[in-house]
């Protein structure tokens, strides 16, 4: 009894270490079996002389470490570094993400605060309303100085060349210097104001004759302007803006979508490649 139990026992082990091969059907049989289901018996092939094969049984490998999945999405992979981010804690996946999106909506309203401003003032951009030698000889003969009516005319005031380039800019003008000048159709109001006190008692009518018979070119001079303008009264301008067209508005519209994405894209390739990728680095 103990002699079977012994041989039951070295079988079991042998049966745990490999099998042997059926030359028949070339199934594998654990070595405890002695019979193989299509009928040979290994003793009895073993006694006609088949060699039979022992197959080890495979070692048990060390269990693998689980390894975080990553998965790949293509175009997305590529440019940000895209990868799941369950790794990393809650709390500080919110924390980020709110982070990156109020970096990305705060460009966005930068850039449409600082580059969608009005376009500069230059002569392609702008439409000439009036100039003060134009608004001179519009105005009654016997009116006075039309400096202060012109600087309440409509428009903004400035100073641009009466020829030029399109990228020609529209000059600032200071209100006080202008109003520092005088301009008037009537030959003896620039006389009076060019030399005051000194033909205050003199008719208008004689003070321009004598006036035009000594110094003609007093017939073409409407305006006596301070020295401080750099500029003669044709050069003197009220303007506006011009509102920028449909295809202006597209354009910029678009530099601020593509410079915001460009911005946004920089930051998913901070959180996903420098952030999630440290904290759980990927693995093949």
């Amino acid at each position: 009894m103990q002699e079977r139990q012994a041989q039951t026992a070295n079988s079991r082990s042998e049966g745990s270490s490999g099998a042997w091969q059926c030359p028949s059907c070339a199934r594998n049989i654990p070595r405890h079996v002695e019979v193989c289901r299509c009928g040979s018996e290994r003793r009895r092939l073993e006694a006609l002389g088949y060699k039979i094969q022992i197959a080890q049984a495979p070692v048990n490998p060390a269990p693998a470490v689980p390894r975080r999945r990553v998965e790949h999405h293509g175009l997305a992979t590529t440019l940000v570094g895209y990868q799941l981010d369950t790794d990393l804690a809650v709390g500080w996946r919110v924390v980020l993400k709110t982070f990156f999106v109020m970096a990305v909506v705060a460009s966005a309203g930068a850039l449409v605060h600082f580059t969608h401003t009005e376009p500069l003032p230059v002569r392609d951009n702008i439409q000439v309303l009036n100039t003060l030698d134009g608004f001179t000889r519009t105005a009654e003969p016997q009116s006075g100085n039309t400096i202060p009516l012109f600087i309440a005319s409509v428009g903004r005031l400035g100073v641009l060349s009466a020829s030029g380039t399109p990228e020609d800019p529209v000059r600032a003008l200071q209100e006080t210097d202008l109003r520092q000048g005088f301009c008037s159709q009537s030959v003896a109001k620039q006389v009076r104001y060019e030399f005051p006190g000194y033909y205050e008692q003199w008719p208008d009518d004689k003070l321009e004759r004598v006036v035009l018979q000594k110094y003609p070119e007093y017939a073409e001079r409407l305006c006596l302007l301070s020295h401080r303008l750099d500029a003669s009264a044709d050069q003197v301008i009220k303007y506006e803006l011009k509102p920028r067209t449909l295809l202006g508005h597209a354009t910029l519209w678009s530099r601020t979508a593509l410079l915001t994405i460009f911005f946004a894209a920089i930051c998913l390739n901070v959180y996903y490649r420098l952030i999630v990728g440290r904290v759980s680095p990927a693995e093949a």
